[in-house]
């Protein structure tokens, strides 16, 4: 069975992973990024205009909240390990807050264009990925990861702060850009101070440039999780659109120039804006 849904059949549990080669590379204390060392891939629309499959420099601070685990505080730490401790399921539910290698990413929540499923789409890799093309990825199955979306917090409310806890599992789907991945789910919050939710989605899409060669065996199917390919890249793409990105660039677009555009252009706009007024009154 080769479609779309056959790729979405979970592996029946992790220990499989026991037989990947990669093993002998499975779970090592992650080690915090030093500010002034950042090195890493940022796949987020910002800054992608201009992308390069390479490594770029920049800062993981740019957006924060002051429950993420980047430079946390004792404090935080210690708030973060209650609640794994009480409410982390799975088969390595025991880790600790500091265990986990802490990612950026795209959360499937409000997401322009939803599909389903869904799926997480790491932006930024931190120590977890490659900081040159012939370094060693710890993205591999076994890998216990902290994906951390803080856009939520610019864009949404300052209460939301997606933070989904997982093993890394098996590689199961290529796209356009990115190798998809299931996961051994440990815990989910999508609000500031946590609390444990069920996520709407267990899989994790990883840029290829961090993976390793488990996962390229796979053939590259189309694209259906709404993945922007960066022009003139085969093999690089944006996550997908989110709500406000779509606001943002509306509101930016005009449609006709008041001063120099025609008669009959500068009618039809105005035809427009009342027919939308009338729609929004009722």
């Amino acid at each position: 069975m080769n479609t779309f849904d056959s790729y979405l059949l979970p592996p029946s549990t992790l220990d499989s992973a026991d037989e990947v080669d990669d093993s002998r590379f499975l779970f090592q204390r992650p080690q915090t990024p030093l500010p002034t060392e950042p090195t890493y891939t940022d796949l987020t629309p910002s800054h992608l205009e201009s992308a390069l499959p390479t490594v770029l420099s920049g800062s993981p601070t740019d957006s924060i909240n002051p429950m993420s685990m980047f430079y946390a505080s004792e404090g935080v730490a210690k708030v973060w390990d209650d609640f794994l401790q009480t409410n982390a399921k799975g088969r390595n539910g025991g880790f600790h807050a500091k265990d986990y290698y802490v990612v950026r990413a795209v959360s499937p929540y409000f997401m322009l264009d939803p599909t389903e499923p869904g799926a997480w789409f790491v932006t930024w890799t931190g120590t977890a990925g490659k900081d040159n093309p012939s370094g060693m990825s710890r993205l591999i199955t076994g890998t216990p990861l902290r994906l951390e979306d803080v856009s939520v917090c610019a864009y949404t409310s300052a209460l939301e702060f997606h933070v989904y806890h997982c093993i890394l599992g098996l590689a199961f789907l290529r796209q356009g850009g990115y190798t998809f991945y299931h996961t051994n789910p440990h815990v989910f919050s999508r609000e500031t101070i946590p609390r444990a939710e069920d996520p709407v989605s267990t899989l994790v899409a990883i840029p290829d440039y961090h993976t390793t060669e488990t996962g390229r065996y796979l053939t590259i199917q189309p694209n259906t999780f709404n993945q922007e390919m960066v022009p003139g890249y085969p093999n690089l793409a944006r996550p997908p659109r989110r709500l406000w990105e779509y606001r943002r660039e509306d509101e930016q677009e005009e449609r006709v120039d008041w001063f120099t555009s025609s008669e009959d252009d500068i009618r039809e706009e105005v035809a427009r804006i009342l027919r939308e007024k009338e729609l929004k009154l009722g």
